[in-house]
């Protein structure tokens, strides 16, 4: 009787043990995993945004009649804008690193279990760097509520309520009142950047050359040797071509509009992608999709360190500013293209001929002219609304 009574304690110990742990990690939350059920307003951009996003769509599938998918890039665009242009009720889907996997898995998804009549799918140049994502990396991975398995979606959650123990000490260690340096907006998806403004323009000179030109010279250089890193692209390049095709096939079948852009482009980051190799490629998607927005050609914009928040973020003016171009509010001369199977390989052409100037520029003088703030091809900030007293959050 002893030992059964023995083993009974034992057992409850180990359900109690695991069950605080659980209790800790749901607490703790170290992947942001369970903003939904917390019901907060914001979560970190840095959390698990997939599930959460997910989740959040599935639950307001009736009043969510659009989305814009992609990586962090396209965090920067406002859905309400393009909902005043399409009269669409807009979602910001972006999440960090943004890979093709992540947009079909999305696309089928969104087609499955929604009413979604239009994506607006926002590429970044980025994602010719690797096709999959890290996947050892627990919050990068798309969710089990993606593909509404009820086991899947209990062995998910259940993951992250067993979180390992240095994460969740980190988290516990590390957990704060305060709002962390940038979030997303449940409500309606997109990042906010308030820490990274109120430093702008506390000092918007210090701040671009700390956040955005640091390493400029050093990535202009890497931009024009062809080095090792642009062969092993190829890969991903090719596969990226097919999960694009899969994806127009998927909006053809069910009837949803795709609108595809490819967002602006600091020439610090160029170096990433900017060949001969990733011409082919984009015309290949333009055949694929008829027509794609194109913000990131050599121009002065995009020469502006002051339109960007880093060397890879553009500000939320350049979203706003994008969104105007492409629905004819507005037209920035060089800023901004519709290209289509008529007009791709004329517009290659002259893209590889401007780089090729600027190769001249850095080959005669070891640098590329870049502009300021008084420059007209800067995006002023303060005149789309995010000045020194902007704030995306509450109170």
């Amino acid at each position: 009787m002893k030992s059964k009574k023995w083993v009974c304690l034992f057992a409850l110990i180990v359900f109690l043990g695991i069950g605080g742990y659980m209790a800790l990690n749901y607490y703790a939350n170290p992947f942001g995993y369970f903003t939904m059920q917390k019901g907060y307003d914001f979560f970190p951009q840095e959390g698990y945004t997939r599930s959460v996003k997910a989740q959040y769509i599935l639950e307001h599938k009736d009043e969510i009649e659009a989305v814009i998918l992609g990586g962090s890039k396209s965090g920067a665009i406002d859905p309400a804008r393009l909902t005043e242009y399409t009269g669409l009720q807009y979602y910001n889907c972006c999440f960090n690193i943004g890979r093709f996997p992540d947009y079909l898995d999305f696309v089928q998804f969104l087609a499955k279990y929604t009413n979604v009549k239009e994506i607006t799918l926002h590429l970044s140049s980025f994602e010719t760097l690797y096709y999959s994502k890290w996947l050892t990396i627990k919050k990068l991975q798309s969710p089990a509520v993606l593909t509404q398995n009820r086991w899947e979606m209990l062995t998910e959650f259940l993951s992250y309520l067993m979180v390992d123990v240095d994460t969740l000490r980190t988290a516990l260690k590390e957990r704060t009142t305060h709002w962390v340096e940038g979030c997303d907006v449940l409500a309606n998806g997109r990042k906010t950047w308030d820490t990274q403004l109120k430093q702008y323009w506390a000092d918007p000179e210090g701040y671009i050359n700390r956040r955005v030109a640091n390493k400029r010279k050093q990535r202009i250089s890497s931009m024009f040797t062809q080095n090792s890193t642009r062969y092993k692209q190829a890969e991903a390049r090719e596969v990226n071509v097919e999960c694009m095709r899969e994806i127009v096939d998927i909006c053809k079948k069910n009837g949803i509009t795709l609108k595809v852009i490819i967002g602006a482009s600091f020439i610090g980051e160029r170096y990433t992608y900017e060949c001969a190799e990733y011409y082919a490629y984009l015309a290949e998607l333009v055949y694929l999709c008829d027509q794609i927005w194109d913000f990131s050609d050599t121009n002065d914009y995009n020469k502006n360190p002051y339109n960007f928040l880093n060397s890879r973020h553009y500000t939320m003016a350049v979203g706003d500013l994008m969104v105007d171009t492409m629905y004819g509010k507005d037209k920035r001369d060089g800023f901004g293209i519709l290209l289509t199977r008529e007009n791709v390989l004329a517009y290659l052409e002259g893209r590889k001929d401007r780089f090729d100037e600027l190769q001249a520029e850095y080959t005669e003088t070891g640098d590329i002219a870049y502009f300021d703030m008084d420059d007209e091809s800067y995006i002023d900030l303060a005149a789309y609304g995010y000045g020194p007293d902007y704030c995306s959050y509450p109170g």
